[in-house]
């Protein structure tokens, strides 16, 4: 169980010897329905945890950034000011604090002569790791609006999103802004509808006028760690990659067939907004016409984007996963049309979730739920036989839809039940989990705070 705020405060003393100046808490969360369409400019429908980080702070009074965590799986780290840029190894936990203060430097919101005196940080928490809920997220966000508080610099948290979001790549996660997002931005109670390039958010209550609350979520652990800034980093960069390749290709034919000029189009998600603002199906159809193979090879992609081999690499391959996706284009070739699917597929679920929720429709939210699993598990292929075993005992235990939850290849899935099932659904599935494995109750919570 998490430490109370006087028991971290006491804790932060007995390492420090001083008072911490700032408390603060940094959700999970949990997506709902909108599996890797925050990065393709397409919205997500997540909820901020109660489960969170929670960090105190206090300045230093020598030029040093101390940093501890209750944690022993994390070490004490000592880091120079001067020398935030010396990540360490992949998956070291200071490599997110790192990332968190340059985010900020880069965004003007702190200046390297305020971290010039040094902080004094504890980190303590009951958001598990690797299971994808965004702990990794949740503490880059804690480090940054921590640091903030410390320094009393004001900011606004929608650009706090986005700043977060393009600093979590100096540890090499080639993600969306959903995680920042819902954790800076939260509400108990409720789910946000989260839209891209531009940020939009929406709150949307999740059992409008309902007493009592008619479904319940758990969240079953898999079991499966893969942790994104370390092991897992190729598996997590290659999908953003085939997603830009994807709609390298689609734009390339639209122009050859004079169907639709697409040249300010970025991504997917861009088609379905003014000014072009295509229906979903309309680019579903589209999408099934240009991308119509079943994989693509190096050569397949310098025909259909024209580009020749070189250019192709240094454009589309030159980070993150790119190596290793380049020699399995050569090999076994890309599923391109599979991901553009999924992504544009994907984007209808989340609006239509909302509208089942406003509607209190639970079979219409089920039906999406579900639907979003086979598809992240057919066209995307981020399950995994961990995964697929919990989705198909969730249903033996009479949950109304399960899906895999989080970017994939292991971490949780999640179940929907309803509240007068909610006794036999936990009495059937706990049994059914190893000494290691968790199952969840969750529910919508506000987003990070300041204590």
């Amino acid at each position: 169980m998490i430490e109370t705020k006087g028991m971290l405060k006491a804790r932060f003393r007995q390492c420090f010897g001083c008072e911490p100046t700032v408390v603060v808490r940094a959700p999970g969360r949990v997506n709902l329905i909108g599996e890797h369409t925050d990065y393709n400019g397409l919205p997500v429908l997540p909820f901020a945890l109660v489960q969170s980080h929670r960090l105190a702070i206090a300045a230093n009074d020598k030029p040093l950034i101390e940093l501890e965590n209750d944690d022993p799986r994390y070490p004490a780290k000592r880091i120079v000011p001067e020398q935030l840029s010396a990540f360490s190894r992949a998956g070291e936990w200071d490599n997110y604090l790192r990332a968190a203060l340059l985010g900020l430097m880069d965004a003007g919101l702190l200046d390297r002569g305020r971290l010039a005196r040094g902080m004094r940080i504890l980190v303590t928490s009951d958001l598990p790791s690797g299971v994808g809920l965004s702990s990794s997220s949740a503490l880059v966000v804690g480090f940054a609006l921590a640091a903030l508080q410390l320094h009393q610099m004001e900011f606004d948290r929608s650009y706090l999103a986005d700043v977060l979001a393009e600093a979590e790549h100096y540890v090499g996660t080639r993600g969306g802004g959903m995680d920042q997002t819902v954790c800076l931005l939260g509400r108990e109670g409720h789910v946000l509808r989260i839209n891209f390039f531009p940020l939009e958010v929406e709150a949307v209550p999740c059992w409008t006028g309902c007493q009592p609350v008619p479904l319940e979520i758990f969240l079953s652990d898999s079991g499966v760690r893969i942790e994104k800034s370390g092991a897992g980093l190729a598996l997590y960069n290659r999908r953003p990659l085939e997603c830009r390749l994807a709609l390298a290709v689609f734009k390339s034919r639209a122009r050859r067939n004079d169907q639709v000029a697409l040249t300010a189009v970025r991504y997917w998600g861009d088609l379905a907004k003014p000014p072009i603002a295509l229906s979903h199906e309309a680019v579903l159809a589209m999408i099934r016409s240009a991308l119509g193979q079943t994989a693509y090879s190096i050569v397949d992609l310098c025909r259909e984007i024209e580009m020749s081999e070189s250019s192709l690499s240094e454009t589309y391959f030159q980070s993150g996963a790119g190596e290793r996706l380049w020699q399995e284009a050569g090999s076994v070739g890309l599923k391109l049309r599979q991901r553009a699917e999924h992504v544009m597929a994907e984007g209808r679920r989340v609006d239509e979730a909302v509208e089942a929720l406003r509607n209190s429709d639970w079979p219409q939210l089920a039906e999406r739920i579900a639907a979003s699993h086979v598809s992240c598990r057919d066209l995307y292929e981020i399950s995994c036989p961990e995964l697929e075993r919990l989705v198909a005992l969730g249903k033996e235990a009479g949950a109304l839809a399960s899906r895999l939850t989080g970017a994939g290849f292991g971490g949780c899935v999640l179940h929907l039940v309803r509240r007068q099932d909610v006794e036999r659904f936990q009495k059937l599935m706990k049994p059914q989990l190893g000494e290691s494995q968790k199952l969840y109750r969750v529910a919508p919570s506000a987003g990070a705070e300041v204590l």
